[in-house]
């Protein structure tokens, strides 16, 4: 799919949910305090990159999911999505034109043929007030989350451009083996992760690729850098496990990847 077919996509689903669908004020503090909004919503990178160029977003306020590319950082101060404005009592991006598919569901979906109360956590009042254009909602979702799925698996594929050998080499050999504590995914490179306290987690793999070490058996906690060696067989191991472990686990809540669950999982 074209870039400019996904953004018809984005356009005109916004505008038709917009139109089909009628509620409470959600913008008033006295009716709701926003409770939809603790939901953690997946995007795909074109879109994160949208709400990065208008102002709405930094690239550190996207983290990687195993479902389409990203996840929307989420605020466990608050329990809210980033997007959400406090000041307005509401999503930042909601008059946009750009906000999530995913975010205008709750609570309508999109169709109501019992013709049911409609309520979400807080209030009723929520009606689907234009049935077709709720219909051609759907239809347009679907094709959104297959551009994103298609977006998320070509993603994996780049994987190896994530791992970059020298920028990677050279952050892991200026990290003690027992300060590491594993992998953050960012936008477009991966980091290295510092343990909290100390780890033996690196012991176990250094026994297992470097035994011959001089330092290894008596001396771990005092080891100042992580070998050449070392340092080249984690890439080889990041390179070949990553992209099946994203396949598989979901990064935590800031797009971590310990150790402790990487190296207990292996790609064959």
């Amino acid at each position: 799919m074209d870039c400019q077919k996904f953004w018809n996509i984005i356009e005109n689903y916004n505008l038709l949910m917009r139109d089909a669908i009628e509620g409470p004020n959600c913008t008033d503090l006295y009716t709701c305090q926003g409770d939809c909004c603790s939901i953690k919503i997946d995007v795909p990178k074109i879109l994160a990159k949208e709400y990065i160029k208008r102002g709405y977003a930094l690239s550190s306020d996207f983290i990687r999911s195993n479902v389409f590319s990203f996840q929307l950082r989420f605020d466990e101060k608050i329990g809210k999505c980033f997007l959400f404005d406090q000041k307005i009592n509401g999503c930042s991006v909601h008059e946009s034109g750009i906000k999530p598919p995913q975010c205008w569901i709750y609570p309508t979906n999109f169709s109501n043929p019992e013709k049911n109360k409609i309520s979400c956590k807080r209030m009723s009042g929520w009606k689907i007030i234009d049935d077709e254009k709720a219909r051609e909602a759907e239809f347009l979702l679907k094709e959104y989350v297959d551009y994103c799925l298609n977006e998320a698996d070509w993603e994996i594929k780049k994987i190896g451009n994530r791992i970059d050998d020298n920028s990677l080499r050279n952050l892991i050999i200026h990290v003690p083996p027992s300060h590491l504590g594993g992998f953050k995914d960012t936008w477009d490179d991966i980091k290295t992760l510092d343990a909290e306290g100390h780890s033996f987690q690196m012991k176990k793999f250094c026994t297992m690729y470097n035994e011959n070490c001089k330092i290894l058996h008596d001396n771990f906690m005092e080891c100042k850098n992580i070998c050449d060696i070392i340092a080249t067989k984690l890439i080889n191991f990041l390179k070949k496990n990553l992209s099946k472990f994203i396949s598989e686990n979901e990064p935590d809540v800031e797009g971590n990847y310990p150790l402790f669950k990487l190296f207990s999982f292996r790609n064959g």
